[in-house]
């Protein structure tokens, strides 16, 4: 065989191996559609700790007010410190529940599809938002204006959408209630172990 005609059936072999391969190939598993009660818990689990980060931002903002009141001179970087680590648990939290709410793994119920996108997208824009605000120093900070987009909207809508009636803030308390009763539930040990002795042979 030339040297031409050996490269020819490598480059084939090659290809041969490469079809077994993919044929083999576990394929890809279909996207979960959420019932109902399941799309509601979902869009809780993911912006309800959106809403628990922006309260801390919210409580150190009102702080940073505080220590500026002083004068620009006691707002260094140690005062400024809290409220930068609080924004930036915004933006993380954001990120999050923008990927959850975004996951191709799931498919949301058609009649609340398009408003769970408009969340997601404000979710993504508020993260790279926050991010930037975390950097700012104080007197920056405070001057700093907040641009919502249509966030509280789109909430508003998704909420409508997913059956969520109830106030916002009243449904992520009692999602954190359920939350904290499912990890405070024992965890079960297994069946118990026979204490039967065994019986002696005759």
């Amino acid at each position: 065989m030339t040297l031409v005609g050996r490269r020819i059936a490598a480059v084939a072999a090659a290809g041969a191996v490469a079809l077994l391969l993919a044929g083999c190939a576990s394929p890809e598993p279909e996207p979960r559609k959420l019932t109902a009660s399941e799309a509601g818990t979902r869009y809780l689990s993911a912006v309800c700790p959106v809403n628990q980060a922006w309260d801390r931002a919210d409580v150190e903002l009102d702080r940073l007010r505080l220590v500026l009141a002083r004068g620009t001179a006691s707002a260094g970087k140690a005062e400024t410190a809290p409220f930068s680590e609080a924004m930036g648990e915004v933006g993380a939290a954001s990120t999050r529940a923008a990927g959850e709410l975004g996951s191709p793994g799931i498919v949301w119920p058609k009649t609340a599809a398009p408003t769970i996108e408009a969340v997601r997208a404000s979710l993504a824009a508020d993260a790279g938002q926050a991010k930037r605000v975390a950097k700012l120093d104080a007197a920056a900070a405070i001057a700093y204006r907040w641009d919502p987009g249509d966030a509280a909207e789109s909430d508003t809508r998704a909420r409508a959408a997913l059956g969520l009636t109830g106030e916002p803030q009243a449904a992520c308390a009692q999602w954190r209630a359920e939350q904290q009763k499912s990890k405070s539930k024992p965890k079960s040990s297994g069946p118990a172990p026979s204490t039967d002795a065994p019986k002696e042979q005759q």
